[in-house]
């Protein structure tokens, strides 16, 4: 076979950014990897010695350079696909494809996820969802927007993850503090702050698979977050929420992907369940979730997001045999939980103590710890500040969710005790 039938005949994956396990996965399936991404990333990208390239560049580079230099690539050993598994440089990404005429998300799809007050824009629009929210330029402009439209109110970065700059606002004496707290965000680069309506009620995540515009829902996932900055400690599948209100979950899911114009993928779209009954959206993601979500579905109904986001990326159907599979799934259903440790002091860490108890108690079935020795610890601000995480499995939901938060309460930061003296 000539060189070039065999390059065909690989599936050649152009990776941007850097993409946890996933593009380890790919290999594994018969792909090649060749990575774009930030220089900062290269370092951390994992087994990159298979990959088939990795290629840098300043975080400072414009869209249009790396555009050149995916096309320059694409010139010598052609892709089958682009692919980018998590928010930084999705719009690069977007770019990138759109210039080599290969399947991933549209710039405008990119931007409508990224930026939550176009998301809300849109949403608002096309009558999907009715949340207000707007942009934040001093504390008097969250007082207004609270005064208008009723405290409490979010403010939060107007692009981030993590829950990093969140706070939920109870009337104006916050503002000030919840402006700071948005301006010290880590992992945010874009400066500006949004103020929404805050939405009381349960909060979950759905998880789906699109396929040429069709989306199919996989599992609902109940979330459990700290109150002020709504930093996730804590995630339950099933949700066990009662079918009538998960049919509407589904129908919200499929209305806001439709509108934003996601057609491939998987997608992680958070919602709340208010108290007065109605269903809104929070926002939604163009990756799988973090938290150890993915595997959360897979042990409690069987479904493994990321096989399905691989089988995608690498060309192939998914949703016909996940809908001929859902109802052997769903009879073998069984319950999956992660607990969060969060600091309980603040200070030097000297040992994260309690992690062979935690192991050792019923349904745990992972233990990882966040930090190390040597670290500081402070108060909690993002998913990115906490101590471990404990995951479990057991034949119900909620016997998963007691046995995580049992275990994850025997997991602590051991900090080095504070000179009271120091500064005199």
């Amino acid at each position: 076979m000539s060189h070039d039938g065999s390059a065909r005949a690989t599936p050649h994956i152009l990776v941007v950014g850097g993409g946890r396990d996933i593009p380890v996965r790919l290999r594994a399936a018969g792909a090649r990897t060749t990575f774009l991404c930030r220089l900062e990333v290269l370092p951390s990208i994992r087994e990159v010695e298979q990959a088939a390239g990795a290629h840098g560049l300043a975080h400072t580079a414009p869209v249009e350079a790396w555009v050149e230099l995916a096309r320059l690539l694409h010139a010598r050993h052609p892709f089958t696909a682009v692919a980018s598994f998590s928010e930084k440089d999705q719009d690069k990404a977007a770019h990138v494809a759109e210039a080599l005429e290969l399947p991933w998300h549209s710039p405008e799809t990119v931007t409508l996820v990224h930026d939550k007050l176009a998301m809300r824009e849109r949403l608002r629009a096309v009558g999907v969802d009715p949340t207000h929210n707007a942009l934040a330029g001093s504390v008097a402009d969250i007082i207004a927007f609270g005064t208008e439209r009723g405290w409490p109110v979010v403010v939060k970065p107007a692009q981030g993850t993590g829950s990093s700059g969140v706070t939920v606002v109870a009337g104006p004496e916050e503002a000030e503090a919840a402006w700071a707290w948005a301006g010290g965000a880590q992992w945010v680069e874009n400066p500006l702050v949004l103020v929404e309506e805050y939405l009381t009620g349960a909060e979950f995540s759905v998880e789906t698979i699109s396929e040429d515009g069709v989306h199919l829902p996989v599992a609902v996932v109940a979330k459990h977050a700290l109150p002020t900055h709504c930093v996730e400690v804590g995630h339950v599948a099933p949700a066990g929420i009662p079918a009538e209100t998960e049919a509407r979950v589904h129908i919200l899911v499929k209305e806001l992907l439709t509108a934003l114009g996601v057609r491939q993928g998987v997608t992680h779209t958070e919602l709340k369940l208010t108290d007065d009954g109605s269903v809104r959206v929070v926002e939604t993601h163009l990756r799988p979730a973090g938290d150890d979500i993915p595997t959360l579905v897979r042990d409690a109904v069987g479904i493994d997001l990321i096989d399905l986001l691989v089988e995608q990326t690498l060309g192939r159907s998914v949703l016909d045999g996940l809908r001929g599979n859902r109802t052997a799934v769903a009879e073998a259903a069984g319950g999956a939980a992660v607990w969060y440790a969060v600091p309980r002091f603040p200070g030097r860490v000297v040992e994260v103590a309690g992690v062979d108890k935690a192991r050792a108690m019923p349904h745990v079935v992972a233990v990882d710890p966040a930090i190390a020795p040597g670290e500081m610890v402070t108060e909690v601000r993002d998913s990115f500040s906490r101590v471990a995480s404990v995951r479990a499995v057991a034949p119900t939901a909620q016997a998963a969710l007691d046995a995580a938060k049992a275990a994850a309460a025997l997991v602590e930061a051991v900090v080095e005790q504070q000179d009271e003296r120091a500064g005199e």
